[in-house]
């Protein structure tokens, strides 16, 4: 996590941070495009930190563009995740406003990563097991219900 001008991230004290973030599911074919972290496997989707004077939804648009040049995308909100974990040295609190996105093919094909990174397109079944959060996994389908979610873990 990478501290930008503005971001929500807060340095509670030196073993505690609390950030807020947007997270954009991005679906194609009832697959998740994920980055997958080298040394753990875990899978991690685009997104961010929110801005201080940005909307969530404003958040989600730009992470989408920084990181994969998508642009004309509109997400929709589908729910809240409040995110607990800690590490040796530090405990993290995020709270993550999950978004999601169909994409066409033409969008799909149009994705560009940036900033040397590389993603993946997983099946459902096996985004469940590797997304972190992995509460996340709860969104994967589309539903007319919002969720708020709660997910306790440690990695």
């Amino acid at each position: 996590m990478v501290q930008e001008k503005d971001d929500l991230r807060f340095q509670l004290n030196p073993h505690a941070k609390y950030d807020v973030r947007a997270a954009v599911l991005l679906i194609h074919d009832d697959q998740i495009l994920v980055t997958l972290e080298a040394t753990s496997g875990f899978a991690i989707v685009p997104g961010g930190a929110v801005k201080f004077g940005e909307t969530v939804a404003e958040a989600a648009v730009r992470e989408v563009y920084e990181e994969l040049r998508l642009k004309d995308v509109q997400p929709s909100l589908v729910g809240v995740l409040e995110s607990f974990w800690e590490q040796p040295e530090q405990t993290y609190q995020q709270l993550i406003l999950v978004h999601r996105l169909e994409l066409s093919s033409i969008q799909a094909d149009a994705i560009v990563w940036q900033g040397g990174l590389q993603g993946q397109w997983l099946s459902f079944s096996e985004a469940s097991k590797r997304l972190r959060p992995r509460a996340l996994a709860q969104f994967l389908r589309s539903g007319e219900t919002f969720l708020h979610l709660v997910d306790h873990h440690g990695e």
